[in-house]
């Protein structure tokens, strides 16, 4: 995840990149350290690490921005809005775990993603969906509607590919475009 401030990043990161962890996540990326290094000492080990998961019961950025409706009236964005982050439907999330197990290397590290979409492009979506209007938060905005850890996500960017996963375990991704989420019943309810 990089800090962009709701703007593009075009840095983006397969599994064996190296990068600087967000300081409020590095307590993950030390945890797969040490999952990764298990590996070294004859165990089994590696690790999935999966870009924004959508699907039902996620908690992502869809529903994010319809709660955004409920507290601004508007379908919210930050910044520009551009900011991306990689996404993955859980139902391809749990199939890459499945091919992981059967197949997946000692040491290995595979990416889960299957597409991005821009926050400004959700927003705008769900504002027609729901008949309001789309827009940029100010930037004293965002932890009012979104909480100080919702408002780092919401203007963060976090690209990802799976180089390795389609490379070792021939993963390719059914659901591909988290936008068909966007209508949903339960959805629309949390704009209320």
């Amino acid at each position: 995840m990089q800090r962009t401030g709701g703007a593009w990043s075009p840095d983006v990161f397969a599994e064996r990149d190296s990068f600087t962890p967000e300081p409020l996540a590095a307590f993950r990326k030390a945890a797969e350290d040490t999952v990764l290094a298990a590996a070294g000492d004859g165990v089994r080990a590696m690790v999935v690490r999966p870009g924004l998961i959508w699907g039902p019961g996620d908690h992502g950025h869809v529903p994010m921005v319809y709660r955004s409706v409920a507290t601004t009236g508007a379908a919210a964005y930050v910044g520009p809005g551009l900011n991306t982050y990689s996404h993955v439907h859980i139902d391809d999330v749990t199939r890459l775990f499945t091919l992981a197990l059967a197949g997946g290397r000692a040491g290995g590290l595979y990416h889960a993603v299957a597409g991005e979409t821009p926050n400004r492009w959700i927003a705008e979506r769900v504002a027609a969906d729901l008949g309001v209007e789309a827009r940029s938060l100010t930037p004293g905005e965002p932890a009012g509607v979104w909480g100080e850890f919702g408002a780092l996500v919401m203007a963060a960017s976090s690209r990802i590919r799976a180089v390795d996963s389609r490379r070792e375990l021939g993963r390719h991704p059914e659901r591909t475009d988290m936008l068909t989420m966007i209508g949903k019943a339960r959805l629309r309810a949390l704009s209320a």
